[in-house]
């Protein structure tokens, strides 16, 4: 059973005008409170990851303050032999709803949208927006999920690049961004999700064409050898080279480069003046100062 918790008042038709009292109470949403046993996940929901310290930490507050905002639900009414099984499924809240198990709390505070409720594709369709602009607007999906949730607006729904930046107030430009990343490999793709690396860097590990190129930059930038910056520098600067069509010179390059770091034992980077094949600079990385002393060592002898 739900138990009704509040709605608007009825004082409101003595301030707003009929036509516009009769607007507003067709929009409004009343919180009820469910048992939490009573709530299905929503198979729609575009995040995957779950931090259970951050879980731990929030189940935590809400045994002390409860559950402070609202779960969206959608009814689903089944028929018996004995009477009508319901049952809710998220829309948006599955953290609080996770939370809330682990809490112990027996019931917790929804809002029930009946027009979002499992039916056809475009209830899916609305289910996925609504719980993709909600973690979206609390920051809560890595750049992978935002991937994956985008790409199935598209490929499931149909929604275009544009349409899907209006749905979630991004430019379109920024979408394609975040959608490329589907074209990663898949062991770039795990670590952006479990936050080895940013979203940012592997947008930049997707300039890249060369997969040997790709694979040493992001083991030179998880092993904190390359910035976010010395990765995109490199990916120009490998893209400018194929341009020019100077393999030989690349080549030569990269040999130096790797002969250099295994002898000193630390990420190397070679970057060449812009418009020249003769001056540059030779960047060398190192994570301590015994490290750096190492180095050196290496170096004077």
């Amino acid at each position: 059973m739900s138990k009704k918790l509040f709605g608007l008042g009825k004082g409101l038709s003595s301030l707003i005008p009929d036509e516009v009292a009769e607007g507003v109470n067709q929009k409004r949403e009343n919180v009820f409170y469910v048992e939490v046993s009573k709530i299905q996940p929503n198979p729609e929901q575009p995040r995957t990851d779950f931090d259970q310290e951050a879980l731990g930490d929030l189940a935590r507050s809400i045994r002390k303050f409860g559950v402070l905002q609202p779960l969206l639900v959608s009814k689903i009414e089944e028929d018996l032999p004995r009477g009508r099984a319901v049952r809710y499924q998220l829309i948006a809240g599955e953290r609080r709803w996770r939370a809330s198990q682990m809490a112990g709390l027996p019931q917790v505070p929804v809002i029930i949208r009946d027009d979002l409720a499992p039916a056809g594709a475009s209830q899916q369709s609305q289910r996925l927006e609504v719980a993709l602009i909600e973690n979206l607007q609390r920051e809560d999906l890595n750049a992978i999920e935002q991937s994956e949730a985008y790409a199935r607006l598209a490929n499931e729904f149909g929604l275009k690049q544009q349409e899907i930046a209006e749905k979630v107030g991004k430019s379109r430009e920024a979408v394609a961004n975040i959608m490329r990343l589907m074209n990663l490999p898949k062991y770039i793709k795990d670590a952006t999700r479990a936050g080895r690396i940013s979203g940012t860097a592997a947008r930049a590990l997707l300039s890249f064409q060369d997969e040997a190129a790709q694979r040493q930059a992001y083991e030179q930038l998880t092993a904190g050898g390359f910035s976010t910056k010395d990765v995109e520098y490199a990916a120009s600067s490998a893209k400018a080279a194929v341009g020019r069509r100077k393999a030989s010179h690349s080549a030569r390059f990269e040999d130096l480069r790797a002969n250099l770091a295994e002898h000193l034992q630390a990420p190397v980077l070679i970057r060449t003046a812009t418009g020249s094949a003769k001056a540059g600079q030779i960047v060398i990385r190192f994570t301590d100062l015994e490290h750096l002393n190492g180095v050196v060592k290496k170096i004077i002898d």
